[in-house]
């Protein structure tokens, strides 16, 4: 983390030095001395990263040199937008403006050499003062001591056990084996499951007791030091060595004496692939009937050997496992059945916050032993924090913090898909759990989280870097001045005390967070003086009610901001000061209802990824122009009848496009261009606008839109009556089918069914006339969520068992003659809510309880609702 703060600053003064070296004359000199004194800082900052040194004395030296290289960052950046600035647009107007810019120049140049010579002179007596601490403790450097950051011993039992009972059978089978293939056993999984424990099972194991003539239990963890883990694995097998020092020569040894004898050596928490390629050279992996027994949360450490993913604890293991822990045996017998009952609710809920975590479980039990009624198990469960994280917005963050490099970017790739790999790789090393996006072709996950405990280590190192700080209802705000002065700021509260924020004038960041479903108190911003917080990079203001109330125009001012969002607020008019922030990345005006946009959006030259309400129209009228915004990359929700379609045709990085709304001309206009540029494009979602009629283009446009490779999602509002048959081959991307006022006479699912993708068909208002569906035994593999909607001529509606075998939920919505539900629900085991709305008393008699004729078909279904909304 420090190590970032370093590199960042480096990376900006390298640009400004190449790129804006012209500007620098009066400076370049003292920037080139900083620029050396940051190389010095880079270096001493990464190796107290490495050796995780916690001693006072270094953590001090390690701060001033942080707020040392932010300043200098500062310092740079300030210079730049001051200068370049100026220099930018040169219309007639600004060339009258050059000749009192001169002088506003040589100010700004004289301010700044002098903030550079603070800071050369600082770093001067810091260098001084690294030098001294590091005489003091070279030991750290040469050679790590045995205090590892999480140290385990192979002695060490966990006293509750639950499950696994059948991977410990297999594993012993393994390192029994004499099979080659399986000399190096991967044991992986993230933090929490239970790896550490199912190895010490192996190791202390009756199997591995009678099989090996020495065994040795080494946590390599981190930081990594192979000459320790090799000193600490001679110790154990060949203790008569352990004087050993020459590291070539400790390797020689080892690989002989596992070699010669049957050895079992488990290497615990390895982190890097690299890490393993170290030490597999003291390992005869072809050679010899030795074991090595592995644990690592990276699933590709040892790929090319046996890897065993460990699985998740099953609801009634989690439940015996927190049963072992928070209730005594003798307090057990105390309770009555209907207490036991009530406390087994409530606890099987917390198994499933905890993720089937043992780890977790383990920690909750914990807290639940001093709880004696489910009132307090129920009190627990609520505050367990598991908070759900939208993938897409946490790379806009990325991105911003310039956390993403472009030096990572391969040929082809935006640097939101860097984003999207840094999340996967965080997901191959267990650190984060994801969930894949299933309504898009383009995003690999919809959303991930963080277990509690990873988070609280996460917050408790930021807050120890001074790099972020949360504000929310565990920590009072009157108690801000104790805490850090963080670069990052999020506030989960409705009020927070007026000079907090102020407090902090360095901020990069400042998350205004959502608390419930509310908006916020406008008033809450009104202490706020944003010019003072003229560094931030992400603003984030969720939730706002800006209603009759001036939004903060200090805003403006905020020439570094590179992220903006006012999602879910109330506000009539985004003001146009915010279309003149020179560095704006990202704006987010999601779930703005009814906003009105000034016609300058154009003007944000660095705009990548712009999210637009659903309901939005333009101050003055007219329309949106786009053209200009050559970096745009994401456009979501442009409307057709507010935005100027042809402005789409004149954004050479556009890759993901929402069009809502798409009249006839539009419609062709976009679908013609996405057609003639089906490589730039990596997801496409179209909806008309209501009433569009295709028919009239005798089909060709719906086939024209069915061949674009990217579209994921469809929605067709208007009249087609047929639905192309002999183009199913087309419709292999599509995700979500959106139908409403289509006509269609002939049954659609004989088509729809087909399409291998298809996970969400909505059939709303006349999308179909007929009187029968027929839904066969083999379609709509992959279908999840199915809705009818007045649909007035439906009677009859029949399903072969094998259909939709992944539904997971149905709704029917007032279609007055279908009779009755069809007899293939019954073996939809996925199924898990249906809802059913406006339909007939006999329709729902047939269903309802089980008593109802076709109760049978539906019983098996958790959820089943009733409504007349």
């Amino acid at each position: 983390m420090v190590d970032h703060v370093a590199t960042r600053a480096l990376e900006t003064l390298r640009d400004l030095l190449i790129g804006e070296a012209k500007f620098l004359s009066g400076v370049s000199g003292q920037i080139g001395e900083v620029g050396n004194q940051l190389t010095v800082i880079h270096q001493f900052l990464r190796d107290a990263d490495k050796r995780q040194d916690d001693s006072e004395r270094v953590r001090g030296v390690v701060r001033d040199l942080r707020n040392l290289a932010i300043r200098a960052e500062y310092v740079l950046e300030k210079y730049a937008i001051k200068v370049r600035s100026k220099r930018e647009g040169e219309n007639l107007k600004e060339v009258l403006k050059r000749f009192i810019c001169i002088l506003c120049e040589c100010c700004s140049l004289h301010e700044i050499g002098k903030e550079t010579e603070r800071i050369r002179s600082r770093m001067a007596e810091l260098a001084k003062e690294i030098k001294s601490s590091s005489q003091g403790e070279s030991s750290l450097s040469s050679e790590a001591d045995t205090n590892w950051a999480r140290r385990t011993y192979g002695h060490e039992i966990e006293e509750h056990f639950v499950g696994m009972e059948d991977e410990i059978k297999l594993l012993e089978s393994l390192i029994k084996s004499d099979d080659r293939s399986n000399r190096v056993i991967s044991i992986c999984g993230m933090g929490g499951l239970g790896k550490t424990t199912l190895a010490t099972k192996i190791y202390n194991g009756k199997a591995a007791e009678s099989c090996f003539e020495a065994r040795a239990w080494i946590c390599v963890s981190q930081p990594f030091h192979p000459k320790v883990v090799f000193k600490a694995l001679l110790k154990k097998l060949l203790p008569h060595e352990s004087d050993e020092e020459d590291e070539n020569e400790m390797v020689r040894k080892l690989y002989n004496v596992q070699k010669n004898k049957k050895c079992l050596v488990v290497l615990d928490d390895i982190w890097e692939a690299n890490h393993w390629d170290i030490l597999r050279h003291a390992f005869p992996i072809a050679k010899g009937h030795s074991k090595v027994l592995l644990t690592t949360r990276y699933r590709n450490i040892a790929a090319t050997e046996y890897v065993h993913e460990l699985r998740y604890l099953s609801d009634d293991e989690g439940w015996k496992l927190l049963q072992k822990i928070a209730l005594s045996a003798n307090y057990s017998r105390e309770l009555t059945t209907n207490e036991i009952k009530q406390l087994e609710e409530v606890g099987r809920k917390i198994i499933r916050e905890c993720g089937h975590l043992p780890l977790p479980i383990y920690v909750i039990g914990g807290i639940l032993k001093q709880e004696s009624c489910s009132r307090g198990w129920e009190k627990v469960y609520k505050n367990i924090e598991d908070e759900e994280i939208d993938a897409d917005r946490l790379y806009l963050l990325w991105m911003a913090e310039g956390m993403v490099s472009d030096e990572d970017r391969a040929t082809g790739e935006t640097l939101r898909d860097v984003a999207e790999r840094y999340l996967c790789e965080l997901a191959n090393r267990y650190m984060v759990q994801v969930k894949k996006d299933r309504l898009s072709i383009y995003n690999k996950f919809s959303y991930c989280k963080l277990h509690d405990l990873m988070r609280d280590l996460c917050l408790s190192k930021g807050k120890d870097e001074e790099f972020l700080e949360v504000v929310d209802g565990h920590m009072r705000t009157d108690d801000a001045s104790t805490i850090c002065r963080p670069s990052r700021l999020a506030i989960h509260l409705d009020k927070v005390e007026d000079d907090y924020v102020g407090r902090n004038r360095n901020l990069q960041s400042l998350l205004f967070l959502r608390v419930g479903w509310g908006t916020r108190d406008w008033n809450n911003l009104v202490s706020i003086n944003f010019r003072m917080l003229k560094f931030l990079k992400t603003l984030i203001l969720e939730g706002y009610d800006f209603e009759n109330k001036q939004f903060p125009e200090q805003i403006k001012e905020l020439i570094l901001l590179k992220h903006f969002s006012i999602e879910d607020s109330k506000i009539k008019e985004l003001p146009p000061s915010v279309c003149n922030l020179p560095r704006l990345q990202s704006l987010n005006l999601f779930g703005c209802k009814h906003l009105r946009l000034p016609n300058t959006i154009y003007k944000l030259r660095c705009l990548r990824h712009l999210l637009l309400p659903d309901e939005h129209s333009v101050i003055g009228g007219g329309k949106l122009k786009f053209k200009g915004l050559n970096e745009l990359e994401t456009i979501i929700r442009f409307n057709c009848s507010t935005s100027d379609a042809t402005h789409l045709l004149e954004l050479p990085k556009l890759r993901r496009l929402e069009a809502i709304r798409c009249d006839e001309e539009s419609l062709v206009l976009i679908v013609d261009h996405i057609l003639t540029h089906q490589d730039q494009f990596h997801e496409t979602r179209l909806k008309t606008e209501k009433g569009t009629n295709l028919e009239r283009h005798s089909s060709t446009l719906f086939k024209k839109i069915l061949r674009i490779n990217s579209l994921s999602s469809l929605g067709i509002f208007g009249r087609v009556v047929k639905l192309p048959v002999n183009e199913i081959e087309l419709w292999q991307s599509l995700v979500t089918l959106m139908l409403e006022g289509c006509y269609i006479e002939e049954d659609p699912m004989e088509i729809l069914e087909k399409l291998p993708m298809l996970q969400n068909l909505r059939l709303f208002g006349d999308a179909y006339v007929g009187r029968e569906m027929v839904c066969g035994a083999t379609g709509f593999s992959q279908l999840r969520v199915l809705i009818f909607m007045n649909l007035p001529n439906l009677v009859e509606w029949r399903m072969e068992k094998g259909a939709m075998r992944k539904l997971y939920y149905l709704s029917i919505y007032n279609c007055r003659k279908l009779v009755t539900i069809p007899e293939g629900l019954k073996f939809i085991t996925t199924l898990k809510q249906l809802v059913i709305a406006r339909m007939p008393e006999e329709f729902k008699k047939r269903v309802d309880g089980e008593e109802g004729k076709d109760y049978h078909k539906i019983k098996h279904i958790p959820f089943i609702g009733f409504s007349e909304d």
